[in-house]
């Protein structure tokens, strides 16, 4: 390996994932912040396009970015409804890697997904605060300079403490012994994803999909195992059970929304 590319990869990584939207200027300001505390940062948007205010949406977004990147990443995650209230701001350690995040349900499919599959987690509540730091963006003021500090090699024990009580969301992977799940995310494609989880299935090879009462068949293996405009289910790049609809919208044809219940027969 060259000289040039060991310092490369000795950069750290900070990725941010938010609810703010490009047309103004939140996200350049966030990143001026991580820049000034950690000037060899790798900055990588994973999205700024969250739906406003969807906890949710977010906190599978976010697992899907720790699932990705590579230990000692730094995952600055602002989906905030609650800013200026008395919520917490945590830090979550998962899979050896950082995110910074309110506490308000963020880390919920990360902590499911990776703290359940042996990977651990834990949770400490930011304790520092600037001198001085807007009502409204915390994102800027205080977990922006958080996970700086943390990509600049700062300990998280001079800035937080230990908690064991994380706000979590009313979700988790369907188990082994389920027979339905529900829709959790649907994304720009219109396909919607489950919380089904592919080793769930694998006790169940001869199932077929249900979803608002309509059937979609049994499992396929890729897009084009269906006419065009037909329904079908099959695994996603994510490892989960998803409803799709061959050159067409899962969410728009077969009238899909977050929270739909899915069977298994």
């Amino acid at each position: 390996m060259s000289k040039g590319h060991e310092r490369q990869q000795q950069r750290p990584i900070v990725t941010l994932t938010s609810d703010f939207g490009l047309s103004d200027a939140y996200v350049a300001s966030m990143k001026a912040v991580l820049i000034r505390g950690c000037p060899l940062a790798r900055l990588i948007d994973v999205t700024h396009n969250v739906p406003r205010h969807d906890i949710l949406c977010g906190s599978i977004t976010l697992e899907r970015a720790v699932d990705g990147f590579p230990p000692g990443t730094v995952h600055l995650a602002v989906v905030d409804p609650g800013v200026g209230t008395d919520r917490r701001m945590i830090v979550a350690q998962v899979k050896d890697q950082f995110i910074v995040c309110p506490d308000n349900g963020l880390i919920t499919w990360t902590f499911r997904v990776h703290a359940r599959s042996g990977d651990g987690a834990s949770v400490s509540e930011i304790t520092w605060r600037a001198a001085r730091s807007s009502n409204t963006f915390h994102g800027r003021d205080v977990m922006a300079p958080v996970a700086a500090r943390i990509a600049a090699g700062d300990p998280l024990r001079s800035f937080t403490r230990p908690i064991e009580d994380p706000v979590l969301l009313d979700l988790e992977p369907a188990t082994t012994k389920e027979s339905r799940g529900r829709i959790i995310h649907i994304d720009h494609f219109g396909n919607a994803t489950t919380n089904i989880r592919q080793d769930a299935l694998r006790a169940k090879p001869s199932i077929s999909v249900k979803v608002n009462r309509r059937s979609v068949g049994k499992l396929r293996r890729t897009y084009w195992d269906v006419a065009p405009g037909k329904p079908l289910a099959l695994i996603g790049s994510s490892g989960l059970l998803e409803i799709a609809v061959r050159d067409g919208s899962a969410r728009d044809d077969l009238n899909i929304r977050v929270g739909d219940s899915v069977v298994l027969r």
